[in-house]
């Protein structure tokens, strides 16, 4: 790849379906920084407050050490904008005129929304409404692609979905976010029905068959396409690798503000890795929660020092998209990351307390979807399921082509296929707070009766 080709690869300022002549602007803020202002300022966003991160978050636990799925997005993004900052000063020292800052922009952006999508109740969420559809959609959809993305529903897809569609969503593009970013936060670029194990950009999918336009147009606009599929944009690569650091240090600093575990067990996972950076001081008169706090800062100092060499050390093959790893897993520190993370699911993630918040997501997303879906496709329906149907908000049955005249809802929901009608029931529940769509699920259950 030649300087232009990968200056335009990291740095498009480009907006979804937005003409070249929309471009200009008397804002001084560069179109990245719009682009991470545009996610703070979303409601989606503002909504991971109460969405779980691994631990019950309150107000749906009775402590607030843990971190919420926003705190947590908030992290991964000054993780991911340091790395960002390194790559940019990397392409720089390279001939690829490009303003550092600006790829640290674009990185942090992505990481802003890299769980965006994710429904109540963590990846349990996720899993609940793939449990639910094995259960209940044999014969209804027929398309492989359509039966494949409720089958194995993805968070990652469904952020997607929002960034370009369901936020804003009177305008086609949504969001309207530049290329680079989205690019840079689509972590997955295959269908639902062409995953691949074996291919890290394939492991799940990325977008669901109602968005493949948006997506499409993303992709080939930056020339990420090889062999008949779509590759990931090198910036997905740093914004995977914030994630990773993030999740396997911090989850352990919260669980040991739990009391999961003890500080002589934070000592064994962080400190080998958090004491290889040369600034480290941890003195022995520092409280223990200083300690602990100071060992997770510095184990992410370390951890991104890591990962930007492999970053550079693999940048035309990352660049190229044969680079068929994480960064995380190619880092030198990469058997003490793996200790952490075999500690984490032996003896954190399978606690009490995140074992209870997986049951709840499992009753309550599940019990939804038994509300909302059989009303959703019903041909003829009564009288209970048209009051179901009318809990949806209206915006959740409006597509690109037809939201710029809004009509009645019950003749737009006519006009849907099945695939498009559940589509718009998982729009509706994924975007829901934990403590809503428990509240919710108690209200339309009857064990609960609304507040008027």
């Amino acid at each position: 790849m030649n300087k232009n080709e990968i200056k335009d690869l990291f740095y498009c300022e480009n907006r979804l379906f937005e003409q070249e002549t929309q471009l200009k602007s008397e804002d001084n803020r560069s179109p990245f920084d719009m682009d991470h202002d545009r996610i703070i300022y979303s409601h989606y966003f503002r909504r991971m407050h109460d969405k779980t991160q691994v631990f019950p978050y309150a107000p749906l636990s009775n402590s607030s050490q843990a971190r919420s799925r926003l705190s947590h997005s908030l992290e991964v993004s000054c993780v991911g904008r340091s790395l960002g900052n390194y790559a940019g000063q990397y392409l720089l020292s390279k001939g690829i005129y490009i303003n550092p800052y600006d790829i640290g922009s674009i990185v942090a952006s992505a990481c802003l929304a890299h769980d965006i999508g994710n429904p109540p109740f963590g990846h349990s969420g996720e899993d609940a409404i793939r449990v639910w559809a094995s259960k209940n959609l044999e014969g209804i959809l027929t398309d492989e692609q359509e039966k494949n993305d409720i089958l194995n529903f993805e968070g990652n897809a469904q952020g997607f979905r929002i960034l370009t569609r369901l936020d804003n969503w009177q305008r086609k593009g949504g969001m309207r976010s530049t290329l680079a970013t989205l690019a840079a936060s689509s972590k997955y670029t295959c269908p639902s029905d062409k995953m691949d194990a074996g291919i890290i950009s394939r492991k799940k999918f990325g977008y669901f068959k109602e968005d493949f336009e948006s997506f499409s147009y993303v992709f080939n606009r930056l020339n990420l396409k090889s062999g008949g599929f779509f590759r990931r944009s090198p910036l997905a690569w740093l914004a995977e690798a914030a994630d990773d650091i993030c999740y396997a240090v911090i989850d352990v600093e919260d669980a040991y503000h739990l009391g999961l575990i003890s500080f002589e067990q934070v000592c064994d996972l962080i400190q080998p890795i958090s004491s290889l950076d040369a600034r480290y001081d941890v003195h022995d008169e520092y409280d223990n929660e200083i300690k602990v706090s100071r060992m997770r800062s510095y184990a992410i100092n370390q951890l991104i020092s890591e990962a930007i060499e492999i970053f550079k050390d693999n940048f035309d093959s990352i660049s190229e998209g044969s680079f068929n790893r994480s960064i995380i897993s190619a880092i030198k520190s990469q058997k003490i990351y793996s200790d952490i993370v075999d500690f984490s699911y032996e003896n954190i993630y399978s606690s009490e307390k995140v074992i209870e918040i997986e049951c709840a997501g499992f009753r309550a997303i599940g019990g939804l979807l038994d509300f909302f879906v059989p009303s959703i496709l019903s041909l003829n329906p009564n009288r209970e399921e048209i009051l179901n149907v009318k809990i949806i908000p209206d915006k959740h049955f409006y597509r690109t082509e037809t939201c710029q005249t809004k009509t009645n809802a019950e003749k737009m929901i006519e006009k849907l296929s099945p695939y498009s009608r559940i589509l718009s029931v998982t729009d509706f529940i994924a975007g829901m707070t934990d403590r809503y769509a428990i509240e919710l699920f108690q209200r339309l259950s009857g064990i609960k009766l609304p507040v008027i």
